[in-house]
């Protein structure tokens, strides 16, 4: 090297011992201070040249200090460094400064020390980082305690309505069908008609609402898939609903290819709710169309009805629970039906989707194969 690249050595250390952000101290091999730069200077509201001379461990608090001397010094003499400590400087009018410390000694071919370096890190921003990641465990260990307690409360809300409340009531409907078949007078056999579709429209909603709470509040509505014949699944549903709509006409137009994989109870309740619900907001006097089709893509299931069109802001919220169309009240339910659908589709791994217009409004579930 020559002198002119020594120099410019000299002069680049320099630079970076005295500009740098952290703390650089160079001591002898008994920790006397040789050289030692303007950021710690700085941190102890002090000089370079005050702290010349001084041991290392002037610098410290009095219980810092302590440590070093019982400690880290030991420790250095042993094994010639220590990484990471936290220790505090002296008060410096301030109070006290955290700092971390690196300690490094280099010794000469006779093991006899040469000289100390130490480099110090403010450790202000990380305590504080520090005590921000202890509130936040202590805040997730909270939050789990509350989820684990809203747990039991989930299972034990769905049992009330599985069966405190359910099977009673599927004794009322038992009782109302075999009623309906005795010796009643036409006046009775109306009140008794009335017992038993009241009563199965409660038995639905009380189904919906444990559908809600396993999906709202548990990991969402469970499915046991197994292969099934798609088409025969549609035809079943839509004359059920032929039955209880005489006066509705619904169309099928379906082109499946071959058998699927799906829950069949749970994706006859969603189109069941599909057909349900064009029914009640679609057109009397036009028909609706049930649309399907699977292929070695994907399979895909549309309900279309003819009436008014559904507004924006109403489309947003169509797939919330409790959402309900219009104000009929008494035609909505509980406004629970299209969220269920679409957990149901989620649950395929599918997409339930929505558009309309002032000629048709059309739901459309697809799953990806």
């Amino acid at each position: 090297m020559t002198n002119s690249q020594s120099n410019n050595f000299s002069e680049d250390f320099d630079d970076f011992f005295e500009s740098s952000l952290c703390g650089f101290v160079i001591a002898d091999g008994n920790g006397k201070i040789t050289r030692i730069n303007m950021c710690v200077a700085r941190w102890l509201n002090s000089s370079p040249d005050q702290l010349t001379g001084k041991r290392i461990s002037d610098l410290l608090s009095v219980g810092s200090r302590i440590y070093f001397e019982t400690h880290l010094w030991p420790l250095l003499r042993i094994q010639g460094h220590f990484d990471e400590v936290s220790v505090e400087l002296t008060d410096t009018g301030k109070g006290k400064f955290p700092v971390y410390i690196n300690g490094y000694e280099r010794r000469d071919e006779n093991n006899k020390p040469l000289f100390l370096r130490f480099t110090l890190f403010q450790a202000t921003d990380r305590r504080l980082y520090e005590e921000n990641l202890q509130m936040a465990k202590k805040l997730a260990e909270t939050n789990l305690n509350i989820e684990q307690q809203q747990a039991v409360i989930r299972e034990q809300f769905i049992a009330v309505l599985g069966h405190d409340l359910r099977n009673p009531l599927g004794g009322i409907m038992s009782a109302a069908q075999l009623l309906t078949r005795s010796e009643l007078s036409e006046r009775d056999k109306k009140l008794m008609s009335i017992v038993h579709s009241s009563s199965k429209r409660m038995y639905e909603m009380i189904n919906n609402i444990m559908d809600l709470a396993r999906g709202r509040l548990g990991g969402g509505i469970s499915i046991n898939p197994v292969t099934v014949d798609l088409e025969q699944l549609l035809n079943e549903v839509s004359n059920e609903l032929k039955v209880s709509w005489p006066e509705r006409i619904i169309e099928s137009h379906f082109k499946i290819n071959h058998s699927i994989e799906c829950d069949p109870g749970r994706i006859s309740q969603l189109v069941s709710n599909l057909l349900a619900n064009a029914i009640t907001h679609g057109a009397s006097d036009t028909p609706i169309i049930l649309d399907a089709e699977a292929n070695d893509e994907f399979w895909e299931i549309s309900v279309t009805n003819r009436g008014q069109k559904i507004p924006e802001e109403a489309i947003k919220n169509l797939f919330n629970p409790f959402h309900r169309e219009g104000t009929e009240s008494n035609q909505n339910g509980l406004g629970l039906g299209l969220y269920i659908s679409s957990e149901i589709a989620n649950a395929h791994h599918g997409l339930l989707s929505v558009t309309s217009d002032e000629n048709k409004t059309c739901f459309t579930f697809r799953a990806v194969l």
